[in-house]
């Protein structure tokens, strides 16, 4: 009897959140035989009025990391604002990512944790609804749903580039309720090239971010559930 393949969701704010904070996961995951990798965006981008572009570019770097474009899921909501100042309705997510879940019976979830890396709004609330569902649906009360949560490191580590992984090993960050990814330089490389695919949001000091920031090379998590 085949073994079912564990089916694993990405659930970020917005184009680009894919390529800036996941990388090594999303690199190391996609190249398990074992493993489905699926990413769902809550919002198209649109802060900037550039939301058409910018699905168009999420689309192709997540093909960059090997996924299909039809593993892609991006939400255009008028309540699901990109915006660094509105409030999410945290039901509102939840009942978004559940119904994700649900219909691709998902195993694992990774998102954001509670300071959202950038301190973001919408990346916590990213965070909380997940955390909702995660915590309160009915449907994962008896089927359990794994969310693993990205930590957020001060300023010092977080542009610490690749001598931050030098450090999380230092903290054993491994334990049984957490997990960590550390880039090869072929994930680096495809990291990079996703990020490339984002030409609207190329200014210089996100070109600076992929050789300085620790999201880059590693990827530390906490379970949420």
């Amino acid at each position: 009897q085949q073994k079912k393949q564990k089916h694993v969701l990405f659930v970020t704010a917005h184009p680009d959140d894919e390529c800036m904070f996941f990388s090594p996961t999303l690199a190391y995951l996609n190249r398990r035989p074992d493993v489905t990798v699926s990413l769902l965006c809550l919002t198209t981008g649109n802060h900037d009025k550039l939301g058409d572009v910018r699905k168009k570019e999420l689309v192709k770097s997540a093909v960059t990391f090997g996924l299909t474009p039809d593993s892609v899921i991006i939400v255009d909501d008028q309540y699901l604002p990109d915006s660094p100042t509105k409030v999410w309705n945290l039901a509102l997510v939840a009942k978004t990512v559940e119904a994700v879940a649900v219909a691709g019976d998902v195993d694992t979830i990774f998102t954001f944790d509670q300071r959202g890396v950038s301190g973001h709004q919408n990346h916590i609330a990213a965070y909380m609804g997940v955390k909702h569902m995660a915590l309160t649906s009915q449907r994962f009360k008896f089927q359990k749903i794994n969310v693993y949560a990205l930590e957020s490191v001060g300023l010092a580590r977080k542009f610490s580039s690749i001598l931050d992984t030098l450090f999380a090993y230092g903290m054993s960050v491994t334990g049984t309720n957490n997990r960590m990814f550390v880039a090869d330089l072929g994930a680096y490389s495809q990291g990079i090239q996703a990020m490339l695919m984002h030409e609207s949001q190329l200014v210089w000091f996100r070109k600076l971010y992929l050789v300085f920031s620790r999201y880059m090379f590693i990827n530390t998590y906490t379970k949420v559930n």
